[in-house]
């Protein structure tokens, strides 16, 4: 199969027959979807115990650094053995545990991650 025609083979640019070709940053490209978004932490595809240390370190550090809400993704779990989620409720009942460093959580807008994420608000400390 050949080209179509008007295409230039180049990633991230568009054509358009009156106007020159735009460059679109691929970072902004990629995260359109996330615009708005708190600085994230991600945990998908970790071990239960590597996710649950992960996001304490995470959490105190962006915590230390004043940050007021940090978006955590943990996956749906869709993958998980027997179809069965373990990071979300398991990083759900760390959040419920640690009142200290969280105030409180919320499940992520659609455009965040929906049920795959959730949105912590951090203790001022």
């Amino acid at each position: 199969m050949g080209r179509k025609k008007g295409t230039t083979g180049r990633r991230g640019k568009r054509r358009s027959i009156r106007y020159e070709a735009v460059e679109e940053p691929a970072a902004e490209r990629r995260d359109a979807y996330k615009l708005g978004a708190p600085p994230s932490i991600m945990l998908r595809k970790l071990a239960l115990v590597e996710a649950l240390d992960r996001l304490a370190a995470q959490l105190g550090a962006h915590a230390r650094a004043g940050t007021v809400e940090v978006l955590v993704i943990h996956g749906r779990g869709a993958n998980s053995p027997g179809g069965v989620p373990v990071l979300g409720p398991a990083v759900r009942q760390w959040c419920d545990e640690h009142p200290g460093l969280v105030a409180r959580w919320r499940e992520a807008p659609a455009r965040w991650g929906g049920p795959g994420a959730i949105v912590v608000e951090l203790r001022r400390t």
